[in-house]
């Protein structure tokens, strides 16, 4: 199998995972990375795939009527400077000096999952969704996280939406992508514009994430996906955490 069916491959489950649940990243960043892009090329790499599986996830969620132009302005706008700030931020930090946040961030992403929001994921909300100061400072705070790295970013917006938001988890998944598609966009030309994507690997990485997201939003729509999104996000996250954990013991998290 060449180079580019295999990042065909890789794209297309980050476009799926991402659209379904979250952390589609885990697949594509370890990828570029053992292909030898540089860690910094491969972080911006990474939003080409993200930016697109979460434009198709978002054009299938309008089609089914999940998404409110009124609503989705106001969940935008926080994540959006938000991620203003992490790119401008990611564009001048030593990506050494992330692996340690990076790995705090996977952890209490894990931890939180085996809080309140199995139960939620799971479950018919019948309570009534609201907007709150507080909601609009979690996404401002997410959104640089995004900026930063986007891995396990929408994990985190699905958290906020469902939890803090109370929003049922077919239209959490809705304004997720939507949000995703925005900020990664955002983040994607800052990058660009400092020449630091790898466009060829990104298009074949884009090419599956179209399919990905496609089939991913199909799939977020069915009543599968109210048990199939939890255990998604545990596997996904266990996954990045023994990825770490190999980069650590074989010193690659050193470099």
């Amino acid at each position: 199998m060449t180079i580019e069916l295999v990042c065909v491959f890789a794209g297309f489950l980050c476009g799926f995972f991402n659209t379904v649940a979250s952390s589609g990243s885990a697949v594509t960043l370890p990828l570029l990375v053992f292909l030898g892009v540089p860690p910094a090329v491969a972080n911006a790499t990474n939003r080409l795939p993200v930016v697109l599986a979460a434009l198709v996830a978002t054009y299938a969620f309008i089609r089914a009527g999940k998404i409110r132009w009124a609503i989705a302005l106001k969940l935008s706008v926080p994540p959006m400077v938000g991620c203003l700030i992490g790119a401008e931020i990611a564009d001048h930090i030593d990506p050494s000096k992330l692996h340690g946040v990076i790995a705090i961030a996977v952890v209490v992403a894990l931890v939180l999952l085996f809080t309140r929001i199995k139960t939620a994921l799971q479950s018919t909300l019948n309570e009534p969704e609201r907007y709150r100061f507080r909601d609009g400072l979690y996404l401002l705070l997410v959104g640089v996280w995004m900026g930063l790295i986007v891995l396990d970013g929408a994990t985190y917006l699905l958290m906020v939406l469902i939890l803090s938001m109370r929003m049922q988890l077919q239209v959490a998944n809705a304004y997720k992508n939507l949000i995703l598609a925005v900020v990664s966009g955002i983040s994607l030309v800052v990058f660009a514009i400092d020449g630091n994507v790898d466009w060829r690997l990104g298009a074949f990485l884009a090419l599956g994430s179209l399919a990905g997201g496609y089939v991913g939003a199909r799939f977020a729509m069915h009543e599968l996906a109210k048990k199939w999104t939890y255990r998604f996000l545990v596997g996904i996250i266990v996954l990045e955490l023994i990825h770490m954990a190999v980069m650590y013991f074989t010193g690659d998290m050193i470099n």
